[in-house]
């Protein structure tokens, strides 16, 4: 069985387009080791009033009727106007693909490498505003009001970024809805599973001469005080080995684990000296930490996950079963805890990922667990953001040991299970079954493969404010820059994809950058 963690959903992926991680396949020569499995969308189950309906992708007009067939023709006619007002021409779905993160950069050259794409930008004028703002003001600017209306954009923020649409920038929201309604759109799933793509990601690394190592968890940063700035010269592993840097550090961790591993890269006479402000150099090691702890400290954090891994005899499954579905209850706020639950049965598109004539299933609750619940388990009852030891150690899962852990964990997966039961009924007897496999994970699962601050999806909107500020590449040490999903654009694959991308960037001179930039426009991989 060859289970995958996610993402459920993927576009854009199997032919040239906009998505950044199609662009990072192109420009690394690895984008046809991929082999796509391609549909037509997923298919949505509302607890409220036990109807389901299909989600179905392109322009043919299948999903509009599903929408009527829903919430009644009202519903249907505001879709559409509203379809029809994002994806006109020099609407808010085009304009959110305008400037590739491939142009962007972390320094003031990226006045340079933008230059090709200056009439764009200048011709996003006052859509920036709306991208950049909660997609309910996009929803109020194009007079978006019905009830039914307004909970799927929740839903579809939600299933983006973990929040409703009141705190999701519009510009993914727009973006997707390109992905969805567009003429000819599909959906992708990598034959071989999430691994293929990982493998060519690996590939294209390897053959540009990079080097991928495993089991090699980074201890501290090599931080140095040069002229007046703090300098990252590279990493110690937790082995004690010291990987010196060239040319920078990018650290894909989480901001608030960054932020412990920072602290900790301080040594002893550091902290005295700079506590004590004895020591210049010290005090500007100091100063620069702290700023990171406080960006970290400040930046506040959605939910986590129940994941349900099945391997389950499919004999007397429907053998048109869709790959996808989401399970929620319409008339409840789609953030309140254990409410959406999406499942993948990935072996829809590929046999191969299970022994035959079984079927592997991925039932999991959205970035709507609170890691309040599971902090008792950990050692001082708390998260200490300190990247742990390797997730198979008998130290990183300790808490699994701990009483009452098993009996929250059975009671918090009840949800996957009745949310699986609604599309295969007697899954618990196919779960039970001989040659059959069940595992079921937790928020300390999730925090423990994925190194993830308490479990998180991923950040989330200050106080105050409707939607997150992120942080750019740069950070305040110099030749430390970072990547991920708490750094400009965000969460998602392509927002992680972009960020890796400016990152990558800012590490070279804008003419290399300009040269890869004109090499994939050549070959219509840019646009």
């Amino acid at each position: 069985f060859q289970f995958d963690s996610g993402p459920s959903l993927i576009s854009g992926l199997s032919s040239k387009s906009t998505n950044p991680l199609r662009q990072v396949l192109d420009a690394i020569g690895t984008a046809d080791d991929v082999e796509w499995y391609n549909y037509n969308g997923w298919m949505v189950h509302d607890y409220a009033d036990g109807k389901s309906f299909k989600l179905t992708t392109g322009d043919d007009g299948t999903f509009e009727k599903a929408i009527e067939e829903k919430a009644g023709r009202e519903a249907r006619e505001e879709f559409e106007r509203f379809r029809d007002i994002m994806l006109t021409s020099g609407g808010l779905t085009e304009v959110s693909g305008y400037i590739p993160p491939l142009a962007l950069r972390g320094d003031l050259f990226v006045a340079r490498s933008m230059l090709g794409y200056l009439l764009k930008f200048l011709t996003i004028g006052t859509k920036g505003l709306l991208l950049t703002g909660p997609f309910t003001l996009t929803m109020e600017k194009y007079g978006l009001t019905h009830p039914f209306l307004i909970k799927w954009f929740d839903y579809l923020a939600f299933a983006l970024s973990g929040l409703d649409a009141a705190h999701t920038q519009a510009a993914p929201v727009s973006y997707t809805m390109g992905d969805l309604h567009r003429k000819g759109r599909i959906l992708d799933y990598p034959k071989g599973g999430m691994d293929s793509l990982i493998e060519a990601l690996v590939k294209g690394l390897v053959n540009h001469g990079g080097e991928l190592r495993l089991n090699s968890r980074v201890e501290r940063l090599i931080l140095l005080e040069e002229n007046g700035k703090v300098c990252c010269k590279g990493v110690i592993l937790s082995d004690g080995k010291i990987i010196k840097a060239t040319k920078g550090v990018v650290c894909n961790a989480p901001l608030w684990n960054m932020a412990r591993i920072v602290s900790d890269s301080l040594l002893p006479d550091d902290k005295a000296s700079s506590s004590s402000s004895s020591s210049s150099s010290s005090s500007i090691l100091h100063a620069a930490v702290a700023k990171i702890k406080k960006q970290a400290d400040e930046m506040e954090m959605t939910g986590s996950f129940m994941h349900l891994h099945l391997g389950i005899p499919k004999e007397g499954i429907p053998t048109d079963i869709e790959m996808h579905h989401s399970m929620l209850n319409f008339d409840v706020d789609v953030e309140e805890e254990q409410n959406l639950v999406i499942i993948s049965i990935p072996t829809v598109a590929d046999s191969s990922l299970a022994p035959e004539g079984y079927h592997i299933i991925h039932a999991y609750t959205a970035a709507s667990e609170n890691f309040k619940d599971w902090e008792s388990f950990l050692e001082q009852n708390k998260d200490s953001g300190k990247v742990g030891a390797s997730p198979n150690s008998s130290k990183a899962r300790n808490y699994s040991n701990q009483e009452g852990y098993e009996q929250l964990k059975t009671k918090k997966a009840e949800a996957l299970w009745k949310a699986v039961e609604f599309i295969i009924p007697d899954v618990r007897e196919r779960a039970a079954a001989e040659g059959s496999i069940c595992i079921v994970g937790t928020p300390l699962t999730h925090r423990r493969y994925n190194q993830r601050f308490r479990g998180t999806y991923g950040p989330a909107p200050s106080p105050g404010k409707n939607v997150w500020e992120l942080p750019g590449c740069t950070t305040p040490i110099q030749g430390l820059l970072t990547c991920g999903d708490t750094c400009f654009p965000g969460i998602g694959l392509p927002g992680v994809a972009a960020s890796g991308t400016i990152a990558a960037n800012t590490l070279v001179d804008v003419s290399t950058q300009l040269e890869l930039m004109r090499s994939l426009k050549s070959n219509g991989a840019l646009q």
